[in-house]
């Protein structure tokens, strides 16, 4: 069942219910009113009665015998009055006897009156019958049929009925007409949810105004807002997970296409001892390379899986000093210079993962000087520097150098042992710092390399 059928439903049986409540009420309070009426009708005739016995009796000198009230009667000409004195009957030309007197349920509809009224129900009729007991020692009764006041109440009930059951049904077409209009936009909203999940990926839903309904709009475009972006994201990652493995084989194919075939000359060819020598060492470096590859390769994995840092606050001029210890040795064998400027101050992060970003830095800049040229790192106001004198970038390239192994110059990588890796690993250090890294560079004058932490 669709909900707007639900939401008709149930409205429609609200307002039946109200609707019914609320005849029942105007219907008992027409039958009190008409039942009323029709008391103050009969009680008004027994004045009038009582009025009428009241001269005869002073016409006989205040005294009336049984046969006197019986030709009183008959000339009054009334076949709906009962006369007693005790339980014998003077009068009665009615079907009710005494004992069906005794059991009736008298009131005082009017207090000024020495009256009383109760009702009877004697074969299928409602009889209303007005008493009096004080004029002359007898009792009166007169009695009125209330078929036509039951009449009028049953054309009352079948009017108020058909009225009910018109206005429900008015009432109910136009909840459903409103119910549907009402419920179009979520139609619209399933109908773009499914072309969402079918891969329309960029459809959206119109907002049509500031209620409910068009802000559950407003929030599923936002919504799909965010997947289309994730899964733009996630695609952009495969993308790149592909050409990262694509370049990883290219990396590997040729130092193990090397290994193989110098293993395979060694393997099947006598060589003089001198080229031996060289043979080895070729595969003893191209193994190292490899291995080195794998390496970073695992740094890699390691950083993308990192979940928590080990923040500690750090002092700068400590960290420059062990970093440059960990790298003098390349420089020295390169005879290049490798200083610290005097520098102070503090920053916060993971000491481990920031030794490994400055060291990878200081390794690109030994590669990328000569001879007799000096590397500077240098820390302060929150900004570590590490600054070379070598060839310099040209500036279209620096925008990719943190690309997976992306080289400048390929055939001085792979001469010097470099795969491409080492600005990618200190991108995502810096990442996970919520640090930023800035790239300057000029052909023929240097690279400076600048860590900016928040």
């Amino acid at each position: 069942m669709k909900l707007r059928t639900k939401i008709t439903a149930a409205a429609a049986l609200v307002i039946l219910l109200a609707a019914a409540v609320s005849d029942a009420v105007i219907w008992m309070i027409c039958r009190r009113a008409l039942i009323g009426e029709a008391e103050q009708t009969v009680c008004g005739q027994m004045m009038m009665l009582q009025s009428e016995l009241a001269d005869r009796q002073n016409a006989y000198g205040g005294s009336m015998g049984d046969p006197e009230h019986r030709f009183f009667f008959k000339q009054y000409g009334s076949d709906y009055v009962i006369c007693l004195r005790g339980d014998t009957e003077i009068y009665n030309q009615t079907a009710l006897t005494p004992e069906d007197l005794h059991g009736i349920q008298w009131h005082e509809p009017d207090l000024s009156k020495p009256l009383s009224a109760g009702a009877l129900n004697l074969h299928g009729h409602r009889l209303l019958i007005a008493k009096s007991e004080r004029p002359f020692g007898i009792k009166l009764y007169l009695v009125q049929d209330l078929a036509e006041v039951m009449r009028r109440l049953r054309l009352l009930a079948l009017g108020m009925l058909g009225v009910l059951l018109a206005v429900c049904a008015a009432a109910v077409t136009a909840l459903y007409l409103l119910v549907r209009r009402t419920m179009k936009p979520l139609a619209a909203l399933s109908d773009s949810a499914k072309q969402i999940a079918a891969g329309a990926y960029d459809e959206r839903a119109s907002v049509g105004g500031a209620d409910e309904v068009g802000l559950l709009a407003a929030d599923f475009n936002k919504m799909a807002d965010a997947v289309q972006e994730k899964i733009a994201s996630l695609a952009e990652s495969e993308q790149r997970k592909t050409m990262f493995m694509a370049d990883f084989s290219h990396e590997l194919k040729t130092p193990l296409t090397a290994i193989s075939g110098y293993a395979q000359t060694l393997r099947t060819v006598k060589l003089p001892e001198e080229e031996q020598a060289e043979a080895l060492w070729f595969i003893y470096s191209e193994s190292r390379r490899l291995d080195r590859l794998a390496k970073k390769m695992m740094r890699l994995m390691q950083l993308d899986k990192t979940e928590s840092l080990q923040m500690t606050e750090i002092d700068c001029e400590k960290l420059l000093d062990a970093v440059a210890a960990s790298c003098r040795p390349i420089a020295e064998k390169k005879e290049i210079r490798l200083q610290t400027e005097p520098c102070g101050g503090r920053i916060t992060g993971d000491s481990d993962l920031l030794h490994d970003a400055l060291c990878n830095l200081t390794e690109n800049a030994v590669k990328a000087s000569e001879a007799g040229q000096t590397v500077t790192l240098r820390a302060e106001n929150g900004r570590i520097t590490v600054k070379d004198e070598g060839c310099g970038i040209p500036q279209q390239e620096i925008r990719n150098l943190t690309e997976p192994f992306y080289t400048v110059d390929p055939s001085r990588s792979r001469s010097e042992g470099g795969a491409g890796l080492g600005l990618s690993i200190v991108k995502q250090i810096m990442q996970l710092h919520g640090a930023e890294m800035q790239i300057e560079s000029e052909i023929g004058k240097g690279t400076t390399v600048t860590l900016h932490f928040q």
